[in-house]
């Protein structure tokens, strides 16, 4: 196994890089660790004194003044030992907060592929659950396996001081004890382990059946989901079981070390005592610091399972953040101001050259055909455009290339002569603008969801600016109502007609220069359809623009028509010309759709398979400039 790949290894690398950024506080507590055992080391040394005093004859006045000094040490020590669980919290959890902005900047730099392959909510497990079990390994176990090491350690020093006798025979009696629970250890995990199987099982099967509950009742099935249950119900209780009593043969474990070692000190101190080389005093003390060990051994199996996930989470969110943007933003050059050219340049794109469509063709899931293939394109500046094509002719991906969300695996995409690569990313993201067929909107306000919280340099605190983004996309009764109307997450409280608005609200206040509108009519009614097609009108004056369309009605208004099929580009030209051309693809599509009464979404599918499955070559192999 390779080093960057040891999980031992990435453990290591990811707690220091995580202790490392804050590692002045983390130094401190560690001194206050430092202070607390060495107050519990040095409470029993009182305790000594106070017995060997008495012993000699020491006055009642000598005995108070101990006793006061042992009062003062277990004060200390109890508000120590709580500054420590103080400092250890709020220093875990600034530390595991910054770890949580350091992985969501770093997955929102991550490719579109990325995020293709992995769901949201297996990201908000690695943001939020696995950097909760990390904050819990750092704020509760690690200060107590800190005190642990100096307790013993200073414990063994102290013995041999005294006798290095005494000093041996605690290391030996600490070093078994520790390998007695590493050897208990590994049952309970394997035990831990399964059981969590199980219920993943159990929950799993309790949500399947609970989202089948119609089919299994209307076809009889429903004793089958029951017995089901039961079983899935058994073997997790006894995996539960199996766990438990796993982690009671560790208790017995330390407990049977505790009383062991507790007898061994009885013996031991006997027969020293006898022999006139030890003091009532330190036979005391010894007694004390065997009871004294038990509470690091109990803490081990207590801590055992936020170990393991701990473990596990920091493994897994070291993988995350070895992950590298396959876009990288070294770029220099701006292209001109005002509306962008675009020009594709022979350009392709495959997901087979992703670990996703890799491991798809593996598993005999996916195929390897190239989403583009050899496209060569210009759309002129200030010029609008639609595009359409069966699903999956390649429309979203070449939006997408256009929006540089992935990059193509052959061939060059250039705005007004400037390579893509070359534009820096801010510079990008500010000039190009998507509107999706799945608007996101937020909880929020209605003023904070069109300024997008005041990202991309709009000023959220500009009331006219927003009421003038509103209107002029058809949203007359939001611009006239209170902009501090709050909205549920997902856009509770809009229609999705006025969401789609919205979100075209947003480009209207941003001002881009080219502008990419995917399916913008494709979820709504024909009613809000007319709204929406009218702030397009409105959005696609003084910018580029491309318009994925799946209604034909969308496209009235654009200048030019792109037609993909199979990954290419097998018609361009001016919509006005290919409308009168009863040769063209677009002219067979607007004639079918008027014959079939075509519209609803969906049914384009059908008219391009009507339209591109005949007669009419394609054209030029892809290349097709205006």
């Amino acid at each position: 196994m390779s080093t960057a790949t040891d999980p031992t290894r990435v453990r290591a690398r990811t707690l220091w890089m995580l202790v490392r950024e804050r590692l002045g506080r983390w130094l401190a507590l560690g001194a206050l660790v430092a202070v607390g055992s060495s107050l519990l080391l040095a409470a029993p040394l009182v305790v000594r004194e106070v017995v060997d005093r008495a012993d000699e004859g020491a006055t009642a006045g000598e005995l108070r003044r101990l006793a006061v000094v042992f009062l003062g040490i277990v004060v200390v020590g109890q508000a120590v030992e709580v500054l420590v669980a103080r400092v250890a919290t709020g220093a875990a959890w600034r530390t595991t907060n910054d770890l949580r902005v350091r992985i969501t900047r770093h997955v929102l730099g991550l490719d579109h592929e990325f995020h293709r392959r992995h769901t949201p909510g297996e990201l908000i497990q690695r943001v939020d659950g696995d950097v909760t079990s990390v904050s819990d390994l750092l704020g509760r176990v690690l200060p107590k396996a800190a005190g642990a090491v100096f307790v013993v350690a200073g414990m063994i020093a102290v013995l041999a001081v005294l006798d290095w006798r005494l000093g041996v025979g605690m290391a030996v009696y600490v070093g078994l004890a520790a390998v007695l629970v590493l050897l208990t250890r590994h049952r309970a995990i394997a035990e831990s382990s399964d059981e969590m199987g199980a219920y993943a099982r159990l929950y799993g099967g309790i949500e399947e059946r609970l989202t089948a509950a119609e089919d299994l009742r209307s076809n009889g099935a429903g004793g089958h989901a029951m017995w089901r249950f039961v079983e899935e119900s058994h073997d997790a209780l006894g995996s539960s079981i199996r766990r438990e009593w796993a982690f009671l043969g560790m208790w017995w474990a330390v407990q049977g070390t505790v009383i062991g070692g507790t007898v061994l000190t009885i013996v031991a101190s006997a027969l020293l005592l006898s022999n006139d080389v030890i003091s009532i005093g330190t036979a005391f003390l010894l007694f004390q610091y065997v009871l004294l060990i038990e509470r690091p051994l109990e803490e081990v199996v207590h801590e055992l399972e936020t170990v393991q996930k701990a473990n596990g989470a920091m493994v897994r969110v070291g993988a995350l953040l070895a992950i590298e943007p396959s876009i990288r933003d070294t770029g220099t050059v701006s292209p001109p101001a005002g509306p962008l050219t675009i020009e594709l340049d022979h350009v392709c794109f495959d997901y087979a050259d992703t670990v996703a469509a890799t491991d798809a063709v593996r598993d005999g899931v996916g195929d390897a055909t190239p989403v583009l293939d050899d496209v060569t394109l210009t759309i002129g500046r200030g010029r609008s455009v639609g595009v359409v094509g069966r699903t999956g002719s390649g429309k979203t991906t070449f939006s997408r290339l256009v929006l540089r969300l992935v990059e193509p695996t052959a061939g060059t995409i250039r705005f007004s002569g400037v390579a893509v690569s070359d534009i820096p990313m801010a510079e990008l993201r500010r000039r190009v603008a998507l509107v999706p067929q799945e608007v996101e909107l937020f909880g929020g306000t209605i003023r904070e969801n069109v300024t997008l919280f005041g990202a991309g340099g709009v000023d959220a605190a500009d009331d006219s600016a927003v009421r003038r983004a509103l209107l002029a996309v058809g949203l007359d009764q939001l611009a006239a109502g209170d902009l501090d109307r709050t909205l549920g997450a997902g856009g509770a409280g809009l229609s999705a007609g006025e969401a789609q608005l919205l979100a075209m609200a947003r480009v209207w206040l941003r001002d881009p220069d080219l502008l990419v509108l995917d399916e913008a009519t494709a979820r709504i009614d024909p009613a809000t359809e007319a709204k929406v097609e009218s702030a397009i009108r409105t959005l696609i004056g003084g910018r580029t623009t491309i318009v994925i369309a799946h209604r034909l009605s969308t496209l009235r208004e654009v200048d030019e028509i792109v037609v993909f099929d199979a990954g290419r580009v097998v018609e361009h030209g001016p919509r006005a010309e290919l409308a009168a051309d009863p040769l063209s693809r677009f002219h067979r599509l607007l004639t079918l759709a008027l014959e079939h009464g075509a519209g609803e979404p969906g049914d384009i599918d059908e008219l391009v398979d009507e339209s591109l499955g005949g007669d009419v070559a394609t054209a030029g192999g892809g290349e097709v400039t205006t």
